[in-house]
């Protein structure tokens, strides 16, 4: 994983020296089945006597069996004012209502499938787009390590750090 021999040194020598090799890691097998990629790197030494690894995982659950595709319906998207638009759009797309009770039941599923395809759309646009938050946050995090590595009283850096850290965690 490292170029170091160690990942983990106590800075001292002779028999006060302690040094090892920890970086090594497990992965589920739940995560493993999902397949995808995984990707891990370590981060900086000097603010801590610890290399820590950083994990990252694009994966997916295995498709599910032709004809029997889950469909889920994610009502965060409700709470934003653009979603919400626009599956009310999908919803009302389709103007003519019918005139009598027996054509009822045909508008409303074509009605609830447009719904259904804007919100997986949607849903998937979210999650696009929180995936590139995360791993712009995480990009930031990492050149941030890399200052406060030359400098570890920098303020200003130790500021855009905390602020970064906190960003990251609200995307979840």
């Amino acid at each position: 994983m490292s170029k170091k021999k160690y990942t983990y040194d106590n800075g001292r020598s002779g028999a006060r020296s302690t040094v090892s090799r920890i970086d090594k890691f497990l992965i589920s097998q739940d995560i493993e089945e999902r397949g995808g990629r995984i990707e891990v790197a370590t981060s900086v030494r000097k603010l801590s006597d610890h290399s820590p690894l950083t994990i990252t995982m694009w994966g997916q659950y295995p498709p599910p069996p032709p004809g029997n595709t889950p469909r889920f319906f994610d009502i965060s998207l409700l709470n934003v004012e653009r979603s919400k638009q626009e599956m009310l759009e999908a919803w009302t797309r389709d103007s003519s209502h019918p005139t009598n009770d027996r054509d009822w039941p045909t508008w409303l599923e074509a009605a609830i499938g447009r719904v259904m395809h804007s919100n997986t759309h949607l849903a998937r646009e979210k999650k696009r787009a929180q995936g590139t938050r995360v791993r712009t946050y995480a990009k930031k995090i990492q050149l941030v390590e890399i200052q406060l590595q030359r400098d570890p009283s920098n303020e200003e850096v130790r500021d855009i750090f905390s602020d970064t850290q906190g960003k990251l965690a609200e995307v979840f």
